[in-house]
């Protein structure tokens, strides 16, 4: 299995894709197919990591944000604040 069909596969990814073809979807218009939701996806995650993401401080940021968003949280919940 390649790096990124691992990354595909993930739970969390899969979680990613489903919100951002949501968002973007209604951002948009119209349905935006799972294949375009991936890519954006990957480009979010990708530049997240190689902007440092994946080191302190912003992984401290990412897990205390993570941490205030409890198990309920919605794509709803989350735009009203």
């Amino acid at each position: 299995m390649t790096r990124l069909a691992e990354l595909q596969n993930d739970f969390a990814f899969r979680q990613a894709v489903l919100a951002v073809r949501g968002a973007s979807s209604t951002l948009s218009g119209r349905e935006v197919t799972e294949a375009e939701a991936e890519f954006l996806v990957g480009i979010a995650l990708a530049t997240f990591a190689n902007a440092g993401g994946l080191n302190e401080p912003s992984i401290g940021h990412l897990a205390r944000f993570s941490d205030r968003l409890g198990p309920n949280a919605t794509v709803d919940s989350l735009t009203k604040h």
